[in-house]
């Protein structure tokens, strides 16, 4: 029956073989084309976290010199997408600080005012833009000191900090990883048992000594077998290509990827027991899927978007796509287990309840 159902799934299927395998190349490719780093023209793109009369002034001089655009931001998400080289983090009340430091300046009551500048260390723009604005601030600090005849004491402390040292190709890793199971799970999986029963198959196979417990079994066994084959394919065109480390902390990526497998496979095995039209099934599997992959931070960081933000701290592919990416030390989120073993416990509880009320009915 495995040997039978594997055949079935990917040997003959065309279809199978270009949404589990090339698709998720092809996706992945596309995807670092547009939002990976790429050789541009020297223009640095700045972030600034906070507000300061003094720093707009200069930040409006750097402006107009056309080889700085800088805008106010929230958080430092565009950073680790690349839409931004560096991120300028001024802290609250920093002009009225900054006077306080320059009054006290000559006592022992002085104490620098500390400026944040978050950059990306494998990125070369990043790193360039960093020392850039480092020079700024110290060049800006001395010459305020200068116009007040007090500029050997600098009161601007600028802190470098490596944030999301991660490349987008590591951030879109674990993306894809999921969407292969999701894709087995919602479009293969689950559509099968369902074309099945609509054929009548499980209904001979309930009148044979094969039970459908065991043809269940046989069928998740072939779903996995069939995402394992993909991640392999996708695994050998990361590391070749993208020369993406595949292997750093691999128990960690294999963890993830199981739980999510199991996740994913069982909300597939409740609809294909509670939905009897594939129709409908593949309308609902794409509603999910769609909501899993956005809401769930594949492409970039939802964390802070506010109803998106909100959705993604319910749905298992926040937590297996977070927890993926632990591997390249970067995560967004704390606890990666209790979502998504409460979609296991929820979703296969009620696959029993209705899949023996269906099996009664074959």
């Amino acid at each position: 029956m495995i040997k039978y159902l594997l055949k079935l799934e990917i040997l003959r299927s065309k279809e199978a073989t270009f949404w589990f395998i090339i698709f998720p190349i092809l996706l992945t490719f596309i995807l670092s084309s547009i939002f990976g780093e790429m050789d541009r023209n020297i223009r640095f793109k700045v972030g600034v976290m906070g507000n300061s009369t003094l720093l707009e002034n200069l930040f409006d001089e750097l402006r107009e010199t056309k080889q700085f655009e800088i805008k106010q931001v929230q958080n430092i998400d565009k950073l680790l997408t690349g839409e931004l080289d560096i991120i300028v983090k001024i802290p609250k009340d920093f002009d009225f600080k900054f006077h306080k430091a320059f009054l006290l300046s000559k006592t022992t009551l002085f104490k620098p005012i500390n400026l944040i500048i978050y950059y990306v260390s494998n990125r070369d723009d990043s790193t360039i833009a960093r020392d850039i604005f480092y020079n700024i601030f110290s060049t800006f600090d001395i010459e305020f000191y200068k116009r007040t005849n007090n500029w050997n004491e600098v009161s601007i402390k600028v802190i470098k900090k490596t944030k999301g040292d991660i490349s987008y190709y590591e951030f879109l890793f674990p993306s894809i990883i999921v969407m292969i199971i999701m894709s087995v799970a919602f479009f293969g999986y689950t559509n099968g048992i369902t074309n099945f029963k609509r054929q009548g198959i499980l209904k001979k196979i309930a009148s044979t000594p094969y039970s459908l417990k065991r043809f269940y079994f046989s069928y998740t066994l072939v779903s996995i077998v069939q995402i394992f084959f993909s991640l392999v394919i996708f695994f050998i065109f990361e590391s070749v290509v993208y020369h993406i480390n595949v292997f750093d902390n691999f128990s960690n990526t294999l963890f993830y990827t199981s739980l999510g497998t199991t996740v994913f496979l069982s909300i597939g095995y409740f609809l294909a027991n509670v939905i009897k039209n594939p129709e409908t099934n593949v309308v609902l599997g794409n509603i999910l899927f769609q909501v899993f992959m956005f809401a769930g931070g594949f492409y970039f960081d939802v964390k802070n978007i506010k109803i998106i933000g909100q959705i993604s701290k319910y749905i298992p592919s926040t937590y297996i796509v977070d927890g993926i990416r632990k591997s390249f030390d970067y995560s967004q989120y704390g606890d990666h287990l209790t979502i998504p073993v409460l979609w296991i416990t929820i979703f296969l509880f009620f696959s029993l309840i209705f899949g023996v009320k269906e099996n009664e009915k074959i």
